[in-house]
């Protein structure tokens, strides 16, 4: 769990401040069990012993929640405490037991879920008696980590009475914010003492491993350089090229619409299939099905390479960004890909606001230059081959191609320039090109 580690070494630096208390508050369904168990893995793993008392859930419900993460508990450091079913009457025991289990047990790691089903219960003066001078000095006492999950009415800011966030040590909120036609899980960290917080506020999404942050990991600038080159897809681009793209690249394909950019990406990724290579091809704007037939138009056999080609449709209008970041990340650690298209810059750059979109060139660029994936992206622009548009990735890219059209004689002819190939021999003129049954064919 990567984004748990980083919650614990990056954004608090140090975790959580031995003998404190964290209350994590925040709407139903913002993954509050999910961060708090992800946490608890976190610290068995690294041999410590945790406390779990649980009053949201039964046993049975909450091991099959875990289950569907993937996560594996070692149940010799971890305790269960199953008070699902709290009543008033039963208050003054249910918080005499957690005491005891906590004073016998002797955990690293406490988590209440959710401190609201005791807390309403008591009153204001009870609440912080109960939290300052019971659980507070007895979690101080023993050097623990106490995670607090409180629940947070929609649509309103104050958390349970008002006193426990004065009370705890540390607190983190987990939110629904609406941006254009999404809700965005954003986690807020408004206050935790002993600890700096460079950034309070990061924005994450709940995925089939669990809480994933929107922040580009921690990934080492790869000292490796490679002279292996993967082919182009187009022979005659192979040469242009001085061999082909090297392992590990960024190619920028710009143009005007209807150019052929995604049939540039396309003969790219069926190539490379062709070759033994796994490939992907991810489109932001057309369907799979789209993708198919284009690639039939061309002759190209998707039957042929369908084990080592991938074609993934992400639609950028009903994901939100974060979710975008989350399933491209996963696409490049999980398939491993030699050849990658990403079908276009300009859907990403319509549905990501600056900061996201700089995070997410960045990841881009670090992991296909240490899992050495030769990359095309692809970018509309306007104007001719003369005119690319201000953007970073000019300058992350190694390579350049730019697409346009021209007139001669009253008919439309298309072109190409290699503006840019890093450490290649590259052809420096401008050539004509065609689309046919084949695909691109470039003229001498």
């Amino acid at each position: 769990m990567p984004s748990t580690d980083y919650l614990l070494t990056r954004i608090i630096p140090g975790g959580f401040p031995r003998g404190s208390m964290i209350l994590i508050a925040g709407e139903p369904g913002t993954g509050k069990t999910t961060l708090v168990s992800a946490i608890a893995i976190n610290e068995i793993k690294k041999g410590k012993k945790v406390l779990f008392v649980s009053l949201n859930e039964p046993k049975e419900d909450y091991f099959g929640t875990i289950e569907g993460f993937g996560w594996e508990i070692d149940e010799s450091k971890f305790k269960f405490v199953d008070l699902f079913t709290v009543g008033r009457e039963a208050l003054e025991a249910q918080l005499k037991l957690i005491t005891e289990e906590i004073f016998n047990f002797k955990p690293d790691l406490i988590v209440i879920d959710s401190i609201t089903a005791l807390t309403s219960l008591m009153s204001p003066d009870a609440v912080r008696s109960f939290l300052h001078a019971s659980l507070g000095t007895l979690v101080k006492s023993i050097g623990a980590v106490a995670l607090l999950v409180a629940e947070k009415p929609m649509g309103k800011e104050e958390l349970g009475f008002g006193v426990e966030e004065f009370v705890v040590d540390g607190v983190i909120i987990l939110r629904y914010i609406k941006y254009g036609e999404h809700y965005r899980r954003v986690m807020e960290i408004p206050k935790m003492r002993r600890r700096k917080i460079e950034k309070p506020q990061y924005e994450y999404a709940i995925t089939d491993k669990g809480i994933e942050l929107f922040e580009v990991p921690e990934l080492e600038r790869t000292e490796v350089v490679t002279r292996e080159r993967v082919t182009t897809g187009i022979a005659k681009l192979d040469v242009l090229t001085d061999g082909g793209f090297y392992k590990g690249s960024i190619t920028v394909i710009a143009g005007q619409t209807g150019t052929g950019k995604t049939t540039f990406g396309l003969h790219f990724v069926y190539t490379n299939a062709l070759r033994g290579h796994r490939a992907v091809f991810v489109t932001l704007e057309e369907s799979v099905g789209d993708i198919l037939r284009s690639m039939n138009n061309y002759g190209m056999k998707y039957e042929s390479v369908k084990d080592r080609l991938n074609i993934i449709s992400i639609v950028p209008e009903s994901e939100s960004p974060v979710s975008i970041f989350v399933k491209l990340k996963e696409i490049i650690e999980n398939e491993k890909p030699v050849a990658l298209v990403i079908d276009s810059y300009t859907a990403l750059e319509e549905h990501m606001d600056r900061v996201e979109l700089s995070k997410m060139v960045r990841y881009l660029q670090l992991a296909v230059k240490n899992n050495q994936i030769a990359t095309i992206l692809t970018m509309n622009m306007e104007g001719g081959i003369e005119c690319l548009p201000p953007t970073g990735l000019s300058t992350l890219a190694d390579n350049i191609i730019l697409l346009g059209y021209d007139f001669e004689d009253g008919r439309m002819v298309k072109k190409m320039l290699i503006l840019k190939s890093r450490a290649s021999n590259h052809a420096r003129k401008i050539y004509k090109f065609d689309i046919t049954s084949k695909g691109v064919e470039i003229s001498d």
